[in-house]
């Protein structure tokens, strides 16, 4: 042992007796299978703990294999805390390789949220760019709506899980521990090498996530506001442990909330799912 690594304790150095006596120490302990105390982990290291138990708790290994998801639920808009519009969905996604070179607007997931029974009318997002599907055609998304949609993706916990975890450049710092609804949680914030930050609270009971949190600046006013993901309702699934429920809010004001009936994985979903039909009238972006 250096010189460095016998320490300085209370302002006095421990030289080679100390380090004789602690050897010493150490043996009896192995001898008598004693454990002796381990140095305190960092807030750094305790955020990244929480984050491979909440990793383990929604399935390990079985929940980075998932391809594709079908969820079906209710689902409700606000604007104002007042209800805009509702309908019974069928959410379908698909999750594709990273690949590195393919450009910041790409992304490896397809999703397909259908609003009505018969299929006519729904939201198709494929790899980062996405269309509004009627009888009358479909008609491109505002740009602005795919690029709340490819931020959100991206700062998504289970995406983050999924496809980010071992990103260059994380940080991790575990907060603390906060109530949220009355429950234990443990609050980890998780930061980019671009200093973005989200920050996830993990039940304390079995580890898995019930809120995550995040500041995104308004482009025309450079103004930050919060957006807030809720999960609960969590559900066995074959192998996995997933949220039935989500609800999302911005500045405090709910603007979403889906109520989960329930959650097919690995349905082999087609390609023919998450792209435009050959024949379809392609109309043009709304001004």
């Amino acid at each position: 042992m250096s010189p460095r690594a016998a320490g300085i304790l209370g302002g006095r150095w421990y030289g080679p007796a100390w380090r004789r006596q602690a050897g010493a120490l150490l043996g009896v302990a192995v001898c008598l299978g004693l454990s002796l105390p381990l140095p305190a982990q960092t807030r750094q290291e305790q955020g990244k703990l929480l984050v491979e138990k909440a990793l383990a708790a929604l399935g390990g290994e079985a929940f980075l294999q998932i391809r594709d998801l079908v969820k079906t639920g209710r689902a409700y808009s606000f604007y104002q805390e007042n209800l805009r519009g509702h309908a019974v969905i069928t959410v379908n996604e698909r999750f594709e390789a990273m690949k590195p070179d393919a450009g910041e607007e790409w992304l490896p997931v397809s999703r397909r949220e259908v609003y009505t029974p018969k299929g006519d009318y729904y939201s198709l997002f494929q790899n980062g760019q996405g269309w509004e599907v009627t009888y009358r055609g479909a008609r491109p998304l505002p740009q602005e709506r795919l690029r709340r949609y490819r931020e959100a993706t991206r700062r998504d916990f289970f995406y983050f899980l999924r496809y980010r975890f071992g990103e260059p450049g994380l940080y991790f710092y575990h907060r603390g521990v906060e109530i949220i609804d009355n429950v234990p949680t443990d609050a980890v914030e998780i930061t980019d090498a671009e200093s973005d930050t989200v920050t996830v609270y993990f039940r304390r009971s079995d580890g898995l996530p019930v809120q995550q949190v995040y500041s995104r600046l308004d482009p025309k006013t450079r103004v930050p506001y919060e957006e807030k993901t809720v999960f609960s309702k969590y559900r066995q699934v074959g192998a996995l442990t997933l949220p039935w429920n989500i609800r999302q809010e911005r500045d405090g004001e709910k603007i979403f909330e889906l109520f989960g009936a329930s959650i097919q994985v690995n349905q082999s979903l087609g390609d023919d799912l998450f792209r435009l039909r050959q024949d379809i009238d392609l109309l043009p972006e709304n001004p």
